[in-house]
């Protein structure tokens, strides 16, 4: 924990819960520093005030009886994995498989707000960790050893993966191997059997933006110069296909599928094009008409197809290699 970033509580044996105070580096805190407070967050002993972030961990100790210890942070490497819109993605870690399956993201909410608990409680139910999107990690146990030991297994994670992402990408393990892993989990008491939560609202998932024209440096833009118009891209996620695709009015949709794990984009560098986007888990759909200089994020388990509306020319971008099996064709008339 840098500086005065995140906080830890416990629950007592009375009910009350000590936390660590507001405005203080973690490292720094003195026994007599620490504040007993209420469920609600009330003050019961101690000067001071509890930490800013003490809602988040009222809500847990309210919906998980079985909490005893909860851990908020802002690991680097895992919170980079969020502020780059990434998932945390446990197939390829055995240990991770075992103690927590998978791994959620809750959506983004105003830290110290009370939109941050209404954000997070949705996936209470289902996992002992997860990333706050742009905003650290949430872990919580039976003890303290053991929420800050789930901590500490989000930012080794994290770590392996970005490695991995040098290396040409993780290999997830095969789905037999997985079971068995989740099995083991089972087996320890390492694994809620409470199911995952409904993934966040299709439109929050979906990032739509317009690129904008211009000579200065940006991560993203495009460039009109005496030579003509340049669609420049520079990747500011990793990337490991790029693509280029011409598609013409009336010949039908490209795609009709969705990704396990790949986070799939598509830049319109001309003409105009309809794309189909839903949830497979939610049955949401949203249709976009995109534009010349529209640039789509679609993470995975949101299915996807796209046609021109006029003759079009697109780049497709996916942030991992292709991967047998990771394609799985989706029908949008059942949807």
């Amino acid at each position: 924990m840098a500086a005065t970033d995140g906080n830890a509580s416990l629950r007592l044996d009375d009910g009350n819960i000590l936390i660590t105070p507001s405005g203080r580096c973690k490292q720094l805190i003195q026994p007599e520093e620490l504040l007993v407070v209420d469920p609600s967050g009330n003050v019961i002993e101690g000067n001071g005030a509890p930490s800013s972030e003490g809602k988040l961990h009222y809500l847990v100790y309210r919906l998980r009886p079985d909490v005893m210890a909860v851990v908020h942070a802002h690991p680097p490497l895992a919170t980079a994995l969020s502020v780059a819109g990434r998932e945390l993605d446990c197939t390829a870690l055995p240990e991770l498989m075992i103690h927590l399956g998978s791994v959620p993201t809750a959506p983004y909410a105003t830290p110290t707000t009370d939109e941050l608990p209404v954000a997070v409680e949705p996936y209470l139910q289902g996992s002992d960790a997860m990333l706050l999107d742009h905003h650290g990690t949430l872990t919580m146990g039976s003890t303290m050893e053991r929420a800050w030991a789930l901590t500490e297994k989000l930012e080794h994670a994290a770590q392996t993966l970005m490695a991995a992402e040098q290396l040409g990408g993780a290999k997830p393990l095969s789905e037999p191997h997985q079971q068995r892993l989740l099995s083991l989990g089972r087996q320890y008491g390492l694994l809620r059997e409470a199911p995952q939560a409904s993934p966040p609202p299709l439109a929050d998932r979906v990032l739509v933006k317009h690129l904008p024209e211009t000579a200065e440096f940006l991560t993203q833009k495009r460039f009109s110069d005496t030579r003509g118009m340049v669609h420049l891209i520079i990747n500011d996620a990793p990337l490991r296909r790029v693509a280029l695709f011409s598609i013409e009015p009336n010949t039908g949709y490209r795609g009709s599928h969705l990704h396990h794990h790949k986070t799939e984009g598509f830049y319109v560098a001309a003409g105009r094009a309809k794309l189909e986007v839903a949830c497979s888990a939610t049955h949401e759909t949203m249709v976009l008409e995109l534009t010349e200089g529209d640039f789509v994020w679609m993470p995975p388990g949101v299915a996807h197809r796209i046609k021109a509306l006029e003759p079009l020319t697109f780049v497709e971008l996916t942030d991992r290699p292709y991967e047998k099996g990771d394609d799985v064709p989706f029908d949008f008339e059942e949807a």
